[in-house]
Parts: structure tokens; C-alpha cells; sequence
């Protein structure tokens, strides 16, 4: 398993048009399988998306230049991406600011 199939509860709720609530009644219900693991000392839980094909670097040249053949782009795939990407940074961003203004 890889990294860029785990996802946090807001991170699924987001890509999926969902509300944490919804996504949390469905942790409950074991619809979505989660892991726990530790990041920067705390134990988070992040749900294992396996709607997330994973290719290698090789895979993915090849399919971006397929897409700039056809002239087809799936732009709502690479939005998910980017925003996902987004959303990890702003929740380290987050955590920095949290950390300076608990030193000070």
C-alpha cells in the first residue's frame, strides 16, 4: 500500500462530495477501510481509497502522452489530485503555525 491511497477523513469527504458525517457513518458501518498510523507523534486514522490507481513514472508518461495525442484530458482526475495535494499541505501549513504559536 502507498501513500497516495491513504487519505484522512476530510481528504475522502472532499474528493467524494461528501460530509465528514456521512464518511464517518460509513467508517462506522465498515464500508471503508481505515489505518491508523502515527504522524509527528499522533496516532491518525486514514481511509485506505482504493478507487486510486496507483501507476509508476514510466505509466505516467506514457499516459500523458497518450492524453496529449487524443487532445483528452480528465480534468476532474487531475482537480481530485491537486486538491488532495492542497489539502495536505494546508493541514501541514496548519500544524507549523500551530507549533510557532505554541513556542511564543
Amino acid at each position: 500500500m502507498q501513500e497516495e491511497q491513504l487519505l484522512t477523513i476530510q481528504q475522502y469527504a472532499t474528493k467524494h462530495k461528501m460530509s465528514t458525517f456521512a464518511v464517518i457513518k460509513r467508517i462506522n458501518a465498515k464500508m471503508l477501510k481505515i489505518i491508523k498510523k502515527p504522524v509527528d507523534g499522533k496516532e491518525q486514522e486514514f481511509i485506505v481509497d482504493e478507487s486510486i490507481v496507483i501507476q509508476t513514472p514510466q505509466q505516467n508518461v506514457l499516459a500523458s502522452k497518450k492524453e496529449v495525442r487524443e487532445g483528452s484530458i480528465d480534468y476532474e482526475r487531475e482537480f481530485h489530485a491537486l486538491l488532495a495535494k492542497y489539502i495536505t499541505l494546508q493541514e501541514k501549513y496548519t500544524a507549523l503555525i500551530e507549533e510557532k504559536n505554541a513556542k511564543e
